[in-house]
């Protein structure tokens, strides 16, 4: 599940790329900035991207990290439930063997 979030996420900042670089691109034509300058501003938006995707991608995993911390002491694991289990039918074989 974080996983797919996570790539769904990244894909958007793909998106988001192209979309600047088409705009930076659309301004250059027009003459309204010099490539260099798109250039540097395709850069800087790349590299605030990247901050942005690990800045997610940590917050992402201290969700990841309470939501299992909250799980853990709300719920028992299968592999108790089924010590727990294993426990009982000894008892009750106990009990049946003291009762006959």
């Amino acid at each position: 599940m974080w996983e797919d979030f996570l790539s769904a996420t990244i894909g958007l900042l793909v998106f988001s790329k192209e979309k600047a670089e088409e705009f930076i691109d659309m301004l250059v034509e027009k003459g309204e900035m010099q490539r260099d300058e798109a250039q540097k501003l395709v850069n800087r938006l790349i590299e605030k991207g990247k901050d942005e995707k690990d800045r997610l991608k940590e917050q992402l995993q201290q969700l990841k990290e309470k939501v299992d911390s909250s799980w853990k002491e709300k719920f028992v694991s299968r592999e108790d439930l089924e010590r727990v289990e294993r426990k009982l039918d000894e008892l009750i074989a106990l009990i049946k063997d003291k009762l006959t």
